[in-house]
């Protein structure tokens, strides 16, 4: 059985969050939801969410998942708003853990549970969990910060920011904990799926697209079967260094680490104090 599947792209971001149907039982998913965010005044808005909820409401269908494909660093969750508004479950990959205890001390936030018991599923790789009639198997993304995965649904594979559309290669490796050696490995794990199945990656740069793996092992510019690891780890750490710092990164991170929930305001009257990542 294929699910249904509606994408939408946060103008801001870039970020596409998907809305995954079981066309038998009427349950869903949603994959990446997006706050809306200005890093100016620290406001934080739902609307863009809000969209797909009313979505999910006005169709009498069921929210069982929220699921990220990582700690965000380029958007701020919306898991947290989600899980409150429809009471679906959040998941994120099991190696989230070693995340939870590099990041929540240099955050300062002494009340993230380090075990990850802030999200409802921590899923390990390659060990399937169902949702009606599909089942949902994560492929774990070692390259990315610990407790990225990639979600495959039938014969749909959600790619978070590793792997892209074929014009667009691969996703930034200069994020902590990121490693474009490892993310290598990753894909060529997504790129040994098989040649029909359809890839929905997290990032785009104009309206969503999906390819195919074939597609992705002929054309992909940074991931396609001509080039091997070392030219890739070559290509990705040239295209880093010319890429502005991620402006939401800290700011992201302190959502993320929380299950997507918001922290509360400081003494200072921010939200959101800028911490520097640099050493992680």
């Amino acid at each position: 059985m294929q699910p249904e599947i509606i994408a939408y792209r946060h103008p801001a971001t870039g970020t596409v969050t998907y809305l995954i149907v079981d066309p038998a039982t009427f349950l869903c998913a949603i994959v990446d939801p997006v706050l809306d965010f200005d890093p100016e005044t620290e406001a934080v808005d739902t609307s863009f969410i809000n969209r797909i909820i009313a979505e999910v409401r006005a169709r009498d269908l069921g929210p069982t998942w929220v699921l990220e494909t990582g700690l965000h660093a380029g958007h701020l969750s919306a898991a947290g708003h989600v899980k409150y508004e429809t009471g679906a479950s959040v998941c994120i990959g099991a190696g989230v853990v070693d995340s939870l205890k590099r990041l929540a001390p240099k955050f300062d936030e002494p009340m993230v549970d380090l075990e990850g018991w802030d999200f409802d599923k921590l899923a390990q790789d390659g060990d399937p969990f169902p949702m009606g009639g599909l089942e949902i198997t994560p492929i774990a993304l070692t390259g990315r910060l610990p407790g990225a995965v990639a979600y495959r649904v039938a014969d749909v594979v959600f790619t978070g920011d590793l792997m892209l559309a074929p014009a667009e290669g691969a996703g930034r490796c200069d994020l902590p904990g990121a490693d474009p050696g490892r993310a290598w490995d990753d894909a060529r794990k997504l790129l040994a799926l098989p040649p029909g199945t359809r890839v929905l990656p997290g990032l785009s740069a104009g309206e969503p697209s999906e390819s195919t793996i074939a597609e992705e092992k002929a054309a992909n510019i940074q991931l396609n079967d001509g080039i091997d690891r070392l030219d890739f780890i070559a290509l990705r750490t040239a295209a880093d260094a010319i890429l502005p710092d991620p402006d939401l990164a800290s700011v992201a991170l302190r959502v993320a680490i929380r299950a997507g929930k918001l922290p509360a305001e400081t003494d200072s009257g921010r939200r959101f104090p800028i911490v520097d990542l640099s050493g992680l």
